[in-house]
Parts: C-alpha cells; sequence; structure tokens
C-alpha cells in the first residue's frame, strides 16, 4: 500500500472525529479545571502555613506532590493549545502553569514533548526513550557504555526507583536549556522560575526550621516526580519501537507506537486523559473532555482497517512496560536466548 493511501487513513479518521465535534475548544471546562487546580494548590500551602504537626506536615507535602502534578497536566494540555488558542492566552498560560507554578521552562518542556510526538518510541529520535541507562531493544545494549551495563541488566527495577528523580531532573535540564543557545526569551522564563523557587523557599522557612523544611522537600519533590513520571511512564514503554528507516505512515505509527489504559472516572482525572494515549497522539489539539468519545471513533477505525489497537487496564499498562524492560536486557543477566524470544 503507498504512503499516500495509508495518508488518506489519517484523513479520513481525522474527517469523522470533527464530524462529531470533537476538536472544537472547551473554554468553559478548562476554566473549571484551572480553578479547581489552583485551589487545590492553595489549599495545600494553606494548610502548610496552619500546622505544626511534623506528621500532618508530611502527609501535606504528599498532597503538595498530587496538587502540582494536576497543575503539571493542565500545563500539558496548555503546551498543545488545547486550553487556549489564541497566541498571546496560550504564552501566558505556558509562563503560568510551567515556569511560574512548577519552576520548568516552558519552551524546553514544549520543544522536548514536541519531538516525543513527532517521532514516538523512535530510538534515535525520541528523548523520552534516550536514557544512559536504560534500553528499549536489545540491540541498544552494544552502543550503551559498559560501566553502565550491570545497571542495564537490572534496568527494570532502576527505572523504577528513579522516577521520583524527575522532578529535580525537569529542573537542571530547563536550567542548562536556558543557558544554551536559542531557548525562547531565556531571562524573561528564568526570572519567573525564580519568582516560583523563591515563593517556595518562603513556604519551607515558614515550616519552623531546616529539618522539617529538608523532609517537606524531599518528600514533596518525589511525589511529585513520582506521580508526574508514573502517568506518562504508562503510555508507550513495551510498545513497538521505531528504527531509523522503519518509519510508518502518521496514522500507524501513533497508534502501534501507543496504549490506551481503560478508561474509568478516576482514572480519567488521576491521568489528565493521558490513559486515552492514542487519540491524544493522534490529535494533540484535542481538549481532554473529549478523547473517551474520540475512543469509541478511532477504535472503530482501526478494527475497520485492521490497524492493532491496545488497551489495557491500569495495573497491566505498568506491568507490560517492566516485563518489556526487564525481557529486552535478559543477555546482561546471561539470557540472550530468553531475549530473542
Amino acid at each position: 500500500m503507498t504512503q499516500a493511501l495509508l495518508a488518506n487513513d489519517y484523513a479520513d479518521l481525522k474527517r469523522r472525529v470533527k464530524a462529531e465535534g470533537l476538536l472544537e475548544p472547551q473554554t468553559a471546562y478548562y476554566i473549571f479545571k484551572t480553578v479547581l487546580a489552583l485551589s487545590t494548590v492553595l489549599l495545600a500551602v494553606g494548610i502548610a502555613l496552619a500546622v505544626s504537626n511534623t506528621y500532618l506536615l508530611l502527609l501535606d507535602a504528599v498532597f503538595l506532590g498530587f496538587a502540582s502534578t494536576q497543575i503539571a497536566l493542565l500545563g500539558h494540555d496548555v503546551g498543545h493549545r488545547q486550553a487556549f488558542r489564541g497566541k498571546r492566552s496560550n504564552a501566558l498560560g505556558r509562563y503560568f502553569f510551567g515556569n511560574f507554578l512548577l519552576g520548568i521552562s516552558h519552551s524546553w518542556w514544549n520543544t522536548k514533548h514536541n519531538q516525543h510526538h513527532a517521532t514516538p518510541n523512535h530510538l534515535e529520535k525520541d528523548p523520552d526513550v534516550i536514557f544512559p541507562f536504560i534500553v528499549f531493544a536489545a540491540d541498544q545494549i552494544s552502543a550503551r557504555a559498559r560501566f553502565w551495563r550491570p545497571v542495564i541488566a537490572l534496568q527494570a527495577f532502576v527505572f523504577v526507583t528513579v522516577l521520583p528523580l524527575q522532578s529535580a531532573n525537569m529542573r537542571i535540564t530547563s536550567a542548562k536549556h536556558l543557558v544554551a543557545s536559542g531557548s525562547k526569551k531565556p531571562w524573561l522564563q528564568a526570572a519567573v522560575i525564580a519568582l516560583h523557587f523563591a515563593l517556595y523557599g518562603a513556604l519551607l522557612y515558614s515550616l519552623g526550621g531546616w529539618g522539617i523544611a529538608l523532609a517537606f522537600l524531599a518528600v514533596n519533590q518525589a511525589v511529585f516526580g513520582l506521580y508526574n513520571s508514573s502517568v506518562f511512564a504508562s503510555n508507550h514503554k513495551g510498545m513497538a519501537v521505531i528504527r531509523e528507516g522503519e518509519r510508518l505512515d502518521f496514522l500507524r505509527e501513533q497508534v502501534l507506537t501507543s496504549r490506551d489504559i481503560t478508561g474509568h472516572r478516576f482514572t480519567d482525572f488521576w491521568f489528565g486523559g493521558l490513559n486515552y494515549q492514542i487519540e491524544h497522539h493522534l490529535f494533540p489539539t484535542m481538549p481532554r473532555n473529549r478523547l473517551p468519545k474520540a475512543k469509541v471513533v478511532v477504535e472503530a477505525f482501526c478494527n475497520e482497517r485492521e490497524i492493532p489497537y491496545h488497551t489495557t487496564g491500569l495495573i497491566a499498562s505498568y506491568r507490560e512496560g517492566f516485563v518489556h524492560l526487564h525481557k529486552v536486557s535478559a543477555s546482561l543477566r546471561g539470557g540472550a536466548t530468553a531475549a530473542a524470544t
């Protein structure tokens, strides 16, 4: 089948989705979600300022990590122009949700995330699968430094332990991005990020001592990193990988490299709609509250065109990723035969 005919498949699917009105803006929905998310953050901050009990403060640190991830999920939607379609309102939204509320460079995140969308699970181009100590295909091992190989041998377990560190990694990478040439308005972004950390530092100072401040910081940032990373880790790990020279048409590449997680009101809320990863990758600007209806259209279309479409449960999604990571590193544990099967 020619690329032109394959491209027509996506055009046909998009016509069906547009006919259902699923790409239309959802302004009222995003106003509600923004008010809810901001209220949650303010509540967490208010609790931290109001209580002095160590255990309650540490529980609040967990709560603030949850609230921050909900902000990050909204920032993700803003980055995709789901929430604000105007150029100015979208730019303000990126600064507000990314730099100010999270202390993360919005231009760094958008550049990285757009590359991921353009080349999902591409072993050489997708930044979300390029790690020095993690491989997603057995033939990647030879390209990794030898001193990382004992870590790669146990990578499925290692991957879980590094998820809480994603919070620190995003801030460090943001700083590197802003000092590198080509970043967008680096001084303005840095100033807004500095304001974020000044306010966060003031919150920590108000807790009454270095011990509780450091404990709050560690718990809060670990929960934020773990929750944020766990949302994205379940979407592509263990699905088809793409190598240079093996690119597919847009529709099939997005569908085959992604998995959906069975929808439920709690799951939809917890994942910010990203449990409908296939639909999100096919239509990145689609407001998240339209994704469940889009799933019905997309899944039926894929069945018509005999395109494999994978949906699984929440626990199974993590298990599939874990098993895949363990399997592709089997040769480093004396399991070359297992890795090849």
